[in-house]
């Protein structure tokens, strides 16, 4: 009965990798299309006007959301197969995010009027409307990925056809903030299309509100402390420099992080569920297996990828941005080490540290982190730009990860864990050796993906010759299933 259980957990999370795979490689490949255009389009100054608006109407977001779609998809796994308990834990949820969005539109409105970006806050007011449309956190939390999939894909191809067809100059930045916020608000309505087939309507009680308003108020701290490191950024830049420009670059830099940095915790956010599931059920060897491999895949996809922009961000940003963007490749170089900071701050702080009931720890971090960035942004920001947030930001998350790595240094063995990189580390300064191939070779999109590969090739060479366990079982398994397609076709 257990092995069956295995064998069914294994093909679920394979299952729900893929779906979330798909969903990654559609928030990867988009933005590598509508990047290009924007940047074109609107200029480095239009792409930071955007940026400076945008992270002002996340503060409000954040508060209207209120910790509650963590801690919803938390709760959800808990209560997946009871469709009377889940059903009651979704609308109490609801209610409590549709009233905080009600309240907090009142004063995002009155701070719109009284700004001097108010055209474009106003149009993003859609981004608070979709604050309780959005209930990813449900499907999430029941592990139902493919309903996530399909709203990804509708999103992503709606965007993309209109940034192709409708934005090709800096006069249409107010066209491109209504229209991308639209088709935002309009794609959240698929993920209800379905939602009575998983829930139906229950009677909540006042005291089952309240306990669910004070749990989302811990998962509340920690988003804000969040939002400190990732908007912070992007505001203090604009008010401390007095240029969109600096912002434009920052924010161009950023969407190429973002698009990597879904690939790196990619298989975290499919395992959350999991490892919360078997910490309620007191399987902690389970939890430190999934922490492992998690951890793993981390240093299999971030080292690479920081040490690969070192060598392809020079023959990248030039081609691919446009004129006017020569500093994003600097920027680039030293985002990619966030990267890999981000990614451990995923497994010790919120695959662990959330999911065992250690919210108190995590929210000292991240607001310690938080601090430690709000202080390099003041001393860094003013002396180098765009390029003291970003060293801002890796500052502050690695304080962030060295505060969680105290709190569960006594349930995770850090010296296996990080024992796991050494491989992945070697491999990735292997992929060095190329940065005087980029430098011969001439700006271009077949040049970039020649030093690209022949990185990623580097990188593959350098694992086998060091026997990596990982790549060898892949590889062993693919040969096999070859090989037993081979027989068959023969038969």
């Amino acid at each position: 009965m257990g092995m069956v259980a295995i064998k069914t957990m294994n093909k679920k999370t394979i299952k729900n990798y893929i779906y979330n795979l798909i969903q990654q490689v559609l928030l990867v490949v988009s933005p590598l299309i509508t990047i290009p255009f924007l940047s074109r389009s609107l200029g480095a100054e239009g792409i930071g006007a955007y940026s400076y608006a945008f992270a002002l109407t996340n503060y409000f977001t954040l508060v209207a959301t209120l910790g509650c779609d963590v801690y919803g998809r938390r709760e959800i796994s808990y209560v997946k197969n009871s469709l009377i308990d889940r059903s009651k834990k979704f609308w109490s949820i609801q209610i409590i995010k549709t009233i905080c969005t009600l309240l907090v539109s009142i004063f995002y409105i009155a701070f719109s009027l009284n700004n001097a970006n108010k055209v474009l806050l106003l149009i993003l007011t859609f981004h608070l409307i979709n604050v309780p449309l959005n209930i990813g956190w449900f499907y999430q939390g029941t592990e139902k990925f493919k309903k996530i999939t399909v709203r990804t894909v509708f999103l992503k191809l709606a965007e993309l056809l209109f940034v192709i067809f409708c934005i090709h100059s800096k006069n249409d930045l107010i066209k491109y903030t209504f229209g991308s916020s639209f088709i935002n608000f309009l794609t959240f309505f698929v993920l209800w299309l379905d939602i009575k087939n998983d829930i139906k309507f229950e009677k909540i009680a006042l005291k089952d509100i309240k306990y669910d308003l004070k749990n989302c108020l811990q998962f509340f701290l920690p988003a804000i402390a969040t939002s400190i490191y990732t908007l912070l950024d992007k505001t203090m830049l604009g008010t401390l420099t007095g240029s969109y420009i600096e912002n434009g670059y920052y924010e161009q830099a950023q969407k190429i992080n973002i698009v990597l940095l879904r690939v790196v915790l990619s298989l975290g956010l499919v395992l959350l569920p999991q490892i919360a599931s078997a910490f309620k059920e007191g399987n902690k060897k389970q939890v430190n297996e999934f922490i492992n491999k998690s951890g793993k895949y981390v240093f299999f996809i971030s080292l690479p990828i920081a040490f690969g922009l070192i060598c392809v961000s020079d023959n990248f940003v030039p081609w691919f941005f446009g004129n006017g963007y020569d500093k994003v490749s600097e920027l680039l170089k030293l985002s990619g080490f966030i990267l890999i900071i981000q990614g451990l701050d995923d497994v010790f702080g919120m695959q662990y540290l959330v999911n065992v009931g250690k919210q108190k720890q995590y929210i000292i971090s991240l607001f310690s982190g938080a601090a430690m960035n709000f202080i390099f942004n003041l001393i860094l920001i003013p002396k180098f730009a765009s390029a003291g947030a970003i060293i801002a930001s890796f500052l502050g998350e690695l304080v962030i990860v060295l505060i969680q790595m105290y709190y569960v240094r006594n349930n995770i063995n850090l010296k296996e864990f990080f024992k796991q990189s050494k491989n992945y580390l070697i491999a990735s300064l292997a992929m060095l050796i190329i940065i005087p191939l980029g430098r011969l070779l001439k700006v271009s999109i077949l040049n970039t993906i020649i030093i690209a590969g022949t990185g990623t090739i580097i990188y593959f060479i350098t694992l086998f010759i060091l026997k990596d366990n990982t790549l060898i079982n892949v590889a062993k398994k693919l040969k096999d299933k070859i090989k037993s397609k081979s027989i068959k076709i023969n038969n």
